[in-house]
């Protein structure tokens, strides 16, 4: 009886040790510091708000958008337990709102030769390249991540373009070849950000009618939010998708304080153990 006990306490410390981390992944537009937001909406004023959330959500993987340099060194204060991944859109390193990803060491291991950031254009590999009619510059963050059980997972964190519908759609066009020309075609796939599209959008559409992405996320809420608490029914723009083989997986749109830390609301995606 004692010879049982002792195997099958070995055989479950066995398999807790090897088996896959239970995802818990937060995107968020934290809104960049810009001199025109006064009051609660100064981002010193703010970021207490964000962080906490970040902290409190246990979420070990997370993608932000509208993040100046500034503001990446008042998170990384604020997160010392989390790194980051990602550079500025403007030059490829400091300049410009990057669109990090931030994630657990003791839980993730990035891959040293599978993480970057490529340009919304034609030319994706050039800092700073606009070549779809879009004025402002945008960007895709992405990096493979393995957990101690040996199981991997890709994470694109993107933030698409605001005013120019082709340029949406071509960076949609672009994320899926990214995607469907991974180095690991088993790994599953995240996708998130703030994509300034709906779910009726051609953009969104065409993401969500390839084999590669679903949207676990049944909410039909509001995440831009102007600067008001509470959530409200509508069409969500900041999105998380999923590789449809991920299972057991939740996604919600959080109120994230009251007054709230950004003008957009935050989504959280977990996973049943």
């Amino acid at each position: 009886m004692k010879l049982f006990s002792i195997f099958t306490l070995s055989l479950l410390t066995l398999l807790s040790a090897t088996s896959a981390t239970p995802l818990n992944l937060v995107t968020y537009n934290i809104r960049l510091d810009i001199h025109v937001d006064q009051g609660d909406r100064d981002w010193n004023q703010r970021k207490g708000t964000v962080t906490k959330f970040l902290r409190e959500s246990g979420a070990s993987i997370i993608g932000m958008q509208e993040v100046l340099h500034g503001q990446l060194v008042d998170l990384t204060k604020a997160l010392p337990e989390l790194k980051s991944t990602g550079v500025g859109r403007d030059d490829g390193k400091t300049k410009g709102e990057y669109s990090p990803i931030f994630y657990n060491p003791k839980i993730w291991t990035i891959d040293a030769e599978d993480h970057g950031t490529f340009w919304l254009s034609g030319t994706p590999q050039i800092p700073g390249s606009t070549t779809w009619g879009n004025r402002t510059t945008r960007i895709c963050t992405y990096a493979r991540f393995s957990d101690k059980s040996g199981k991997s997972i890709y994470v694109f964190n993107t933030h698409w373009d605001h005013q120019n519908q082709n340029s949406r759609e071509k960076a949609a066009e672009l994320i899926l070849r990214k995607i469907s020309t991974r180095k690991h075609l088993n790994d599953p796939v995240i996708l998130m950000g703030d994509f300034n599209a709906n779910s009726e959008n051609k953009a969104i559409q065409r993401l969500l009618d390839s084999p590669l992405l679903i949207d676990p996320c049944e909410q039909q809420v509001i995440t831009y939010n102007t600067w008001q608490a509470g959530l409200k029914p509508g069409l969500r723009i900041d999105h998380i998708f999923t590789s449809p083989s991920l299972k057991d997986v939740t996604v919600k749109v959080i109120n994230n304080g009251n007054p709230p830390g950004s003008d957009h609301h935050p989504l959280q995606l977990t996973q049943s153990p």
